[in-house]
């Protein structure tokens, strides 16, 4: 099985209020749950701001992504808001 390589983004989403574990684990979830992200390796919360439902979070990640989509595809997934290639 040929494994699909892996891009560092730099991605802003919405993290729900109450969601169970911490801010990065929420945040990794919202992100594997986006159907062109194959998987997440890497995850790295780089700042947040709160919000009366939920938590707006800067992240830098190391996602693989599935063949034939780019980190702006990120930007289809519930929850993202803004995403690009980490440069």
């Amino acid at each position: 099985m040929h494994e699909l390589p892996a891009t560092r983004v730099a991605v802003r989403l919405w993290v729900p209020r109450g969601a169970a574990g911490d801010l990065a684990g929420g945040a990794r979830r919202v992100l594997e749950a986006v159907s062109t992200v194959d998987r997440v390796e890497t995850l790295e919360v780089t700042g947040f701001r709160p919000t009366a439902t939920d938590v707006r979070v800067e992240v830098r990640a190391t996602v693989a992504l599935a063949a034939g989509t780019d980190a702006a595809d990120l930007e289809a997934g519930f929850g993202v808001v803004e995403a690009a290639v980490d440069a």
